[in-house]
């Protein structure tokens, strides 16, 4: 009955993604276009849209990247089962539910299932440490040559948002390797305003706001347990990613993904620590990522969580203001946002709690708070959601 309760839910997703229809409205990446690059004619002074198209290209990409290198829920979470062979009946293989993103070595058992549903919610509020949504954040400017101040600056005001429900599956297929899935639908929304400011003159440049929901990239995956236990034991996996979401909604990346990872967990009663680390290729970039995640069981219901996690992303880069020549006005230079020095390390702190409110119910409670400022990024990020596993 659970299972069959749980492949609706799939199904409904489906469906749900299946009818909305993705050509009804201009996709995503057209409106950031026409938000950053949209010019109302001035009689004082002609636009640069190369420069606007400069940094459209810059901040696009770095939108694409964050949005699909979000973290994602571990497939190792929640409610966990394992036969055991003194009573011959299936039960709980820990105390605790484990980490939120942190992957641990313990699957479940030979033959058994888990699946389940997830809820992340992701607010981006600055980029590279700067304000998008106070209205002044810069995206382009012109001065005249050799002085510093510029006479004309065009200001975002931006509100971004993604929000997630993952529907996962794991399988044991011997007491050691476990094969899973994970599907995501998932919700783009963005408003904006692009102001300019011309020798204290201020004149709306454009105004665009949009929503896109979708199959975000379907992810399979396979762990191994190489060495030891589940609750102790150390275990390789594998990520393939596909691309399944649309590129052009910020969706998904547009490019097959696989990651390589190692996972080592050690328990002792109510007290858990479990590490990650490994590498990932194809998608919007290649990435170096590692975590480390303490959980402590308080109660057989509730158990309290802290993770750090960290990464480096090769295409991710530091943007930095850059004055050039305008092509059409001798004696004035613009300003467009370009790429310095790519490889951006992250780092984010996660603590929480989760509940087993009722049956296989839980409630996931928990603070994001970004540490670095590379990058796209919400500084510190509530997110609450119920997870339901199911186990046969």
């Amino acid at each position: 009955m659970s299972s069959q309760i749980t492949f609706r839910v799939v199904i409904f997703l489906l469906l749900l993604s299946a009818a909305i229809p993705a050509a009804a409205q201009q996709p995503l990446t057209g409106r950031l276009t026409t938000l950053l690059t949209a010019q109302v004619p001035s009689s004082t002074f002609v636009p640069d849209v190369p420069a606007a198209e400069a940094t459209l290209d810059t901040v696009a990409r770095l939108f694409s990247i964050e949005l699909t290198s979000l973290p994602v829920a571990s497939s190792s979470g929640g409610f966990v089962y394992r036969l055991n062979p003194s009573l011959g009946v299936v039960e709980r293989a820990t105390d605790g539910f484990g980490p939120f993103f942190t992957e641990r070595a313990l699957r479940n058992g030979r033959g058994q299932t888990s699946l389940g549903l997830s809820y992340q919610f992701s607010n981006f509020s600055s980029l590279q440490g700067a304000d998008l949504n106070a209205g002044t954040f810069p995206t382009n400017a012109a001065r005249l040559s050799g002085q510093t101040q510029p006479f004309s600056v065009d200001t975002l005001s931006l509100t971004l948002e993604s929000r997630t429900t993952t529907a996962f599956a794991s399988y044991g297929v011997t007491d050691r390797l476990a094969v899973g899935a994970t599907v995501p639908l998932v919700t783009v929304r963005f408003s904006g305003t692009r102001m300019r400011n011309e020798r204290g003159v201020a004149s709306l440049q454009a105004r665009e706001s949009g929503s896109s929901t979708g199959f975000g990239d379907v992810t399979v995956n396979a762990r191994y347990l190489v060495a030891g236990s589940g609750p102790r034991g150390v275990a390789v996996g594998t990520d393939l990613r596909m691309p399944t979401g649309r590129e052009e909604d910020l969706l998904g990346s547009g490019k097959t993904a696989a990651r390589l990872l190692g996972i080592g967990s050690w328990e002792d009663g109510k007290l858990s620590v479990n590490v990650n680390g490994g590498y990932g290729v194809g998608g919007a970039s290649r990435q170096l990522f590692w975590g480390m995640a303490t959980t402590f069981a308080v109660t057989p219901k509730a158990t309290l969580v802290g993770e750090l996690l960290g990464s480096r992303i090769s295409d991710l880069s530091y943007v930095q203001d850059v004055y050039q020549p305008h092509p059409l006005m001798p004696g004035v230079e613009t300003m467009r946002w370009l790429d310095a020095d790519r490889g951006v390390v992250t780092t984010v702190v996660v603590a929480g709690a989760k509940w087993n409110v009722a049956n296989t119910w839980l409630l996931y409670t928990s603070l994001l708070f970004r540490v670095t400022d590379g990058g796209l990024s919400g500084r510190v990020t509530p997110s609450i959601s119920f997870g339901y596993d199911f186990e046969r």
